[in-house]
């Protein structure tokens, strides 16, 4: 009996071990030394951006210890930054991990300054003692709701960009235009500039359509357009600026500044220039240029004649010279351009109602300074208010009556105002054009949205 009682002791104790290396077995072989392992641990961030005024969250997983035999204290924090909450709750492993459950604790903190930031230790309190859990330096970026829009300029091949940018006559000057602190760019603008070939080459950040923000936040410049610029005369000369109205983190539109880039452009080295300041061994290559570049004729407009352009720049004429609430001039002319294969302008401004608003405008200021002297004030006032209205009216419909419209008899359009350079494209008769400036016997016009140079005796002015 006493064997038997014996030998049931041992297998009592054997069996009581074999289940707590299969309890250890299961949850994850215990550490060794476990308060070295409590001494290893670290708080992550879990944001990929901290922003101020902004909840971030650190959190760190101790395994084998469940929650209510733990505690975990921020005994001290820096003046910038608020507690918000510290949380603990169960941690489940996964499954490919050697880890037993323990405790997730989450501590959730708001930062009020943007910079760079390191919070001071949290306390770990156990059975086995105090220890301590650090947190890593953060850089703290400004609210995305407080951050402005900005924008800067690469010149592709320069290192140093600052002062003058040296070129000579018929470079390629490549330029990008890159955003910051903007989720999209929702339209891009732009002047082509006098005497040069000028290529929108990419966009890299297009337009949105209005959609509810998705991009993520970035604190680097983006590139958001590139330029090709090609300088055909040699002087002093500015970047060309590109406007670009971009929507911000918090929803507003907001229209960059473009810098003041100066670029001195000089003449090529070994070849003088010709009497119009033209280097007679570029014209081939610019002319190519400008070819690639702009597209000048679309494939529906190549018919017409000088007969066609005189009538259509006579219809165009009778048009600005009727009043407005008859449209027979305007329908005869659109008529017109159907025949000829030509879009043609939408109904025109027309210089009888100009004449009309600015003479009630002056009537009713006349009419408010009788009534004054008479001394009805109420009718006076309205006089005076309708007069204004009128003459707001007047400059608001005469800046469409501004621009200076023509119609070609058939010509060259040239890069710049010099004939011996080849040419850029042919404008069939019958185009209609819009004069921006004279300069001697050219005319520097704007057709479908390219600008270039013509001679005089190439269009008929509508005036």
């Amino acid at each position: 009996m006493e064997k038997y009682a014996e030998r049931r002791a041992v297998g009592r104790r054997t069996g009581l071990l074999t289940l707590l290396l299969l309890f250890f077995a299961g949850a994850g072989a215990f550490p060794a030394s476990h308060a070295a392992y409590l001494s290893s641990l670290s708080f992550k961030c879990q944001e990929g951006y901290v922003f101020s005024a902004t909840n971030t969250v650190f959190s760190v997983d101790i395994a084998y210890l469940p929650p209510e035999d733990i505690s975990v204290y921020l005994n001290s924090i820096p003046n910038n930054v608020e507690l918000v909450s510290i949380k603990k709750v169960t941690y489940i492993p996964p499954s490919s991990s050697k880890q037993g459950y323990g405790t997730h604790v989450e501590i959730t903190v708001r930062f009020s300054e943007p910079g760079s930031v390191k919070l001071f230790a949290a306390d770990l309190e156990t059975k086995e003692g105090f220890f301590k859990i650090p947190f890593p330096t953060v850089r703290v970026w400004a609210n995305m709701q407080l951050l402005k829009p900005e924008l800067s300029v690469s010149v592709a091949g320069l290192a140093d960009q600052a002062g003058p940018l040296n070129f000579t006559v018929g470079s390629h000057i490549g330029y990008t235009v890159k955003v910051k602190y903007a989720s999209s760019v929702r339209s891009i603008s732009y002047e082509i500039p006098e005497n040069s070939v000028f290529i929108e080459k990419e966009r890299l950040m297009d337009a949105d359509d209005g959609q509810p923000l998705t991009a993520e936040f970035s604190p680097d410049f983006q590139d958001a357009v590139r330029y090709d610029w090609q300088p055909l005369v040699a002087g002093d000369f500015e970047l060309p600026p590109v406007n670009l109205v971009v929507l911000s983190y918090s929803g507003n539109l907001v229209s960059l500044p473009f810098p003041s880039i100066k670029v001195h452009v000089g003449d090529v080295p070994g070849t003088p220039p010709d009497a119009a300041g033209t280097d007679p061994a570029l014209p081939k290559a610019f002319a190519q240029s400008f070819m690639e570049g702009q597209t000048v004729l679309p494939e529906d407009r190549t018919g017409g004649s000088r007969e066609d352009a005189e009538m259509l720049a006579a219809l165009y004429k009778k048009e600005l010279s009727s009043f407005p609430f008859f449209d027979a001039e305007m329908e005869e002319r659109q008529a017109f351009e159907k025949k000829l294969g030509r879009n043609g302008l939408p109904p025109l401004r027309r210089r009888p109602m100009l004449f009309f608003l600015i003479a009630f405008s002056v009537s009713s200021a006349v009419a408010a300074l009788i009534l004054i002297l008479l001394k009805f004030f109420a009718r006076a006032a309205f006089s005076l208010v309708l007069g204004v209205l009128l003459a707001v009216a007047s400059i608001v419909y005469g800046s469409g009556l501004s621009r200076t419209l023509a119609v070609s008899k058939g010509g060259t359009l040239y890069p710049i105002p010099e004939a011996g350079l080849s040419k850029g494209g042919d404008l069939p008769p019958a185009s209609v054009l819009f004069v921006l400036k004279q300069a001697g016997d050219w005319y520097y016009v704007s057709f479908n949205d390219t600008n270039g140079w013509i001679t005089s005796d190439s269009v008929i002015l509508v005036r």
